[in-house]
């Protein structure tokens, strides 16, 4: 009987944000499958399949729905790879069960618990030029409206939504059913100064240089509070590098991978 010497690979957990679920890593599973054992996750009440879930939405509940689906994935620590909402619920899940997982790359986090009164009153301001017309268009039941006023956002540009490819639109209006949720949640998760600073496994905050003031606000705080993070610039991209330009963001997380 012959056995294999080959290392197993390390195992790569990535986890969507906003308006996404697991679909959307699949141009990425492509490209790191080779290196790496690629596992994504829908969150609750993300995707197709998800639609009417029961339970919370917010931060906490999808940390532990995180560390409950990581420790089934074997007895290693995992690499965590997460965007914009799931880089707040990543960070969260870390802070809460660190033994699971082996480094960290977040893509953009913007949850603003840790952000001092300055950095909030500039918050503030980009968040409501940002979601002023999200929360109309939600409340006045215009989902697919609202859908394309929070690309748009996103995308820090004016028809952003109408020129993305008509798959990944199908995508975000299939999750526009998140959106109350989203944008009502109560769960106040533990990532402040103090939870932020005692995380200790290797970390990549990451943000685009044309990305709008709210996401590098919040990016810039928390690789601050984070003694072990490194904070880096991608530049010439904004909030959607991760769907943009899957190639260059896995280049990314290749070289954060290299490191650890």
């Amino acid at each position: 009987m012959k056995h294999s010497l080959e290392k197993p690979k390390e195992t790569v957990l990535f986890l969507h944000g906003a308006l996404a679920d697991e679909r959307m890593w699949e141009p990425h599973y492509h490209i790191l499958s080779n290196e790496y054992r690629v596992v994504s996750l829908t969150q609750r009440h993300f995707g197709v399949n998800n639609k009417g879930s029961s339970g919370n939405f917010g931060i906490e509940t999808h940390a532990n729905d995180l560390i409950s689906f990581s420790a089934t994935l074997g007895e290693d620590p995992i690499h965590l790879i997460a965007w914009s909402y799931g880089a707040d619920v990543a960070l969260n899940a870390t802070i809460k069960a660190p033994k699971l997982f082996n480094s960290l790359f977040i893509y953009e986090p913007g949850y603003p618990g840790h952000l001092n009164t300055k950095e909030m009153e500039e918050f503030m301001k980009d968040a409501e030029a940002m979601f002023g017309k999200v929360f109309e268009a939600v409340t006045s039941g215009e989902f697919e409206e609202a859908v394309a006023f929070l690309i748009d956002g996103s995308g820090n540009s004016a028809g952003y939504f109408s020129s993305q490819a008509p798959a990944l639109r199908a995508q975000q209006l299939e999750n526009a059913h998140t959106l109350p949720l989203q944008l009502s949640q109560t769960e106040k998760p533990c990532l402040d100064k103090e939870h932020l600073s005692k995380i200790q496994i290797s970390t990549t905050i990451g943000y685009g240089s044309e990305t709008r003031k709210l996401f590098q606000i919040v990016s810039k705080s928390a690789a601050s509070h984070t003694p072990s993070s490194k904070l880096m610039q991608a530049a010439s991209e904004n909030h959607m590098l991760p769907i943009e330009n899957p190639e260059k963001f896995c280049l990314l997380i290749k070289e954060h991978l290299s490191k650890n």
